[in-house]
């Protein structure tokens, strides 16, 4: 009997070809859209799960709320983990991780620039699994200056040399051995490094070792049968007896109202969830917002829908033919069990040719879809065991909820009403189609007014006017590899008309400043006030063209004053509530830190030194004194020939430092990838759009297809009155595109709805326009139109004789 299903389902196959091509296009593309999406959200769900205990692994971070502020940070000083080993018994294992700045590292005459230097304890492979290829693992990061080093990288500076024993020089002066050679950390990673150096025997600095600095950041491993719950007992008491100490030293007038509101406190966090934290501070990568997987899911789930709708929709259309077929099988001993399983076997026999053209498919468009896209995905993803069943049991949900309705529509009808030409068109039925054409052109038209919304969003991000200006500057990374030819590097860039200034700083725009607590007394009235604080030369402000609203830069000629010079945001002006804000006094804590003294020179312009996703807030730009070792030089250029000038800067770069890597980045296309996640998002939107919509359309052919059938008579016997053909079509394209208007009313309010509430995520953000949504609904009307119009012509000129002996 299966054999004689299967023959029936290849028959009509190929009797009806533009319907089966249709019907298994429609449903391989939702099929294909699905795997994709599955894959990659499988991949960003297992991230840091490849380490055998990683459901025991947590991270230790910090939280500040106090003075109108509150962050969270991934650091917490040293001695965090020591202590929680010490007093906390559900703790095994713990280690520290310090993420070092970019740097060179050198062996023999092979030099390259390491972005990913990290600093561990001997505890590390003891808690994350990153298998050793080479080295006792017993032996590795016990002894001072001792590095381990992933194969990629033992490969680029030691080609088929053993690596183990030699020496890596960094441009610091400090000197590491090789001591162990691990794999490559794996892509779904919340860290990735090319060098573990010991954290044993590194000098932090003076004052890094306080139970007030937070440097780096700490993991425990819980003991089996541990919860987070009982651990934080533990924490909250190891921060009354070592934190509050500090914070009652800094903050005496203040600390008991500060312990009754929790000012401080440690707690842990899964590391499964590392990955999908975006509000804390100080990670070592960028996380990603969750809320995306949602919407992907989502997005897959309504293409697939819509591609089981359209099944459901073309399925029917051949509904005259069918019902002749359903009764002669009835009139030849069939029971309704019977044909609702040769149906469905049919609707799951397409399934399965679909599932075979989504693989090809598959394989046709992802690295396009992932280029345009923006999404990574491992190439391994693809060659899971788990894929299989799941992608078997798919194919058979697919199949039976596409042929499920089908085939208890045709089931259904009593033998003796066909055979006499019974009502079996099915009026309901057609209803019911163009509610479920409603409710797809309504998705189609929400995902349009998203991705224009989305789209718009992340130009207005791009283009917004952030208080300086971020164009033509390019940032020169290792800046301190100048050395004493730091002020001759300079004096030659100034020789070029092509380079307008040059200034050093510890921070950029775009990257999080540490929050430190400054307190202000005026009029007898304390204040204390969070304010970002970073570092700069006299020539930043000219550099990144801040304007100064009050005062001026900084003061060269005060040399007598020991308090550091520092410049101010309007915010900080109001947040501490300075009256005066040139020559206002502020101080680390409170007015006791003599040594922590700060004088305000200058008031600038609020400007955006974080990302739009926050409000600006405080800050304050402390004096860099000259000869200061940092990170990064920018350099601001006229525009006019930015390559000529890129290679001046280079050619002075490699005179003045010996030949040294040249890195640099231009700072406006470095601020823009802040919005990566909502470009690659607006871009899903926008494919997803298309894709929804084409399939929608064909939905739309195939309910023209049948309803055209349904009314051929009706058609003939207008043609035989004296009506045109033109008004015939004009009435059948109304009648097709009705569904259509019905889902541009629907579709608005809830595309407003949902795009409000993801405007909402933006500190600042566009404001929903009307021509969103008339953008959408033209697309979508244009778009129904051509598809039922060449069927409504088609049925319009058909010879009325015909029409009149239908049936």
């Amino acid at each position: 009997m299966l054999y004689n299903w299967l023959k029936i389902a290849i028959r009509n196959i190929t009797k009806y070809k533009i319907f089966s091509l249709v019907n298994v296009l429609g449903l391989a593309f939702g099929l294909a859209i699905s795997i994709i999406i599955y894959i990659f959200i499988r991949q960003e769900l297992s991230w840091d799960s490849y380490n055998n205990n990683h459901d025991r692994i947590y991270r230790v971070n910090s939280r500040v709320d106090a003075f109108d502020a509150s962050f969270k940070s991934a650091m917490t000083p040293i001695m965090v983990g020591e202590a929680m080993k010490k007093d906390i018994p559900e703790v095994e294992e713990f280690t520290r991780v310090l993420m070092g700045s970019h740097k060179k590292v050198s062996y023999n005459e092979r030099q390259f620039s390491a972005r990913n230097f990290y600093y561990s304890d001997q505890s590390f492979f003891r808690i994350f699994t990153v298998p050793i290829i080479k080295g006792d693992p017993g032996n590795l990061l016990t002894e001072d200056y001792t590095v381990v080093i992933t194969k990629e990288t033992a490969e680029r500076y030691f080609d088929d040399e053993d690596p183990i024993g030699k020496v890596l020089y960094l441009d610091n002066g400090w000197k590491f051995r090789v001591t162990g050679v691990c794999e490559n950390v794996p892509v779904n990673s919340h860290m990735h490094f090319d060098f573990l150096a010991s954290l044993k025997g590194l000098m932090l600095g003076k004052g890094t070792d306080a139970w007030n600095v937070n440097v780096l950041s700490t993991y425990v491993l819980l003991k089996e049968g541990a919860k987070p719950a009982q651990v934080q007992g533990g924490l909250d008491k190891i921060a009354r007896v070592n934190v509050y100490p500090e914070l009652s030293r800094i903050f005496s007038e203040d600390l008991p109202s500060l312990i009754k509101n929790e000012v401080f406190e440690f707690y842990l966090q899964p590391l499964k969830d590392i990955h999908f934290a975006t509000d804390i501070a100080n990670q070592f990568e960028a996380g990603r917002q969750k809320i995306y997987l949602y919407i992907f899911s989502i997005l897959a789930g309504i293409i697939l829908l819509i591609a089981c709708v359209n099944y459901m929709n073309l399925s029917t259309a051949r509904l005259s033919t069918r019902i002749r077929e359903v009764a002669l099988r009835k009139v030849a001993g069939a029971s309704r069990s019977q044909i609702i399983i040769q149906f469905l076997s049919e609707s799951i026999f397409f399934s399965i040719l679909s599932t075979f053209i989504a693989l090809a498919i598959v394989e046709l468009i992802t690295r396009p879809f992932l280029r345009v896209s923006g999404i990574s995905i491992d190439p391994e993803s693809y060659h899971r065991w788990y894929l299989m069943p799941i992608l078997i049991a798919g194919t058979l949900i697919v199949g039976i909820l596409s042929g499920s309705y089908p085939s208890l529509f045709l089931s259904r009808f009593s033998v003796i009403k066909i055979m006499k030409g019974g009502n079996y068109k099915g009026d309901r039925s057609s209803r019911l189609r163009g509610l479920l054409v409603l409710i797809q052109f309504t998705l189609c038209i929400v995902m349009i007014i998203s991705s224009l919304v989305m789209y718009d969003q992340v130009i207005y991000l791009q283009k917004k006017n952030l208080g300086f200006n971020k164009r033509n500057i390019v940032v020169i990374e290792r800046a301190y590899a100048l050395g004493k030819n730091e002020k001759k590097f300079r004096e030659s860039l100034m020789k070029n008309p092509e380079i307008l200034n040059a200034s050093l700083s510890l921070a950029l725009p775009g990257e999080i400043s540490e929050k430190v607590p400054l307190y202000y007394e005026q009029a007898g009235k304390n204040k204390v006030a969070y304010l970002a604080e970073t570092m700069a030369d006299d020539d930043f402000i000219k550099t990144m063209q801040v304007h100064i609203v009050q005062g001026t830069n900084f003061d060269t000629s005060r040399r007598s004053d020991k308090a550091w010079q520092v410049m101010i945001n309007e915010s900080a002006v109001k947040e501490l509530g300075i009256e005066k804000p040139l020559g206002a006094r502020l101080h680390y804590g409170d007015k006791t830190m003599k040594e922590a003294e700060f004088v305000v020179t200058g008031v600038i312009k609020d400007y955006h030194f974080e990302s739009l996703y926050e409000k600006i807030m405080p800050l304050m730009i402390a004096r860099l004194e000259q000869g200061s070792p940092v990170q990064n030089l920018a350099i601001r250029l006229n525009g006019n020939d930015i390559p000529g000038s890129i290679e001046y800067i280079q050619k002075v770069w490699k005179k003045l430092t010996d030949n040294e890597p040249f890195d640099y980045y231009f700072l406006d296309k470095d601020l823009d990838m802040q919005y990566k996640e909502e470009e690659r998002t607006a871009g899903i939107f926008g494919i997803f759009s298309f894709l929804a919509i084409f399939i929608a359309s064909l939905g739309l052919f195939g309910l023209a297809a049948h309803t055209a059938e349904l009314r051929t008579r009706e058609i003939g016997i207008r043609k035989a009155m004296g009506a045109s053909a033109r008004r015939i079509a004009f009435m059948l394209v109304t009648y097709f595109t009705q569904w259509v208007l019905w889902s541009v009313l629907v579709a608005f309010p809830i595309a407003y709805l949902v795009m409000k509430l993801w405007l909402g995520r933006f500190a600042y953000h566009i404001t929903i326009e009307v021509w969103f949504f008339i953008i959408a609904a033209i697309i979508a009307i244009i778009i129904a139109l051509f598809t039922v119009s060449f069927q409504s012509f088609k049925s319009a000129k058909s010879n009325p004789v015909r029409a009149l002996q239908y049936e």
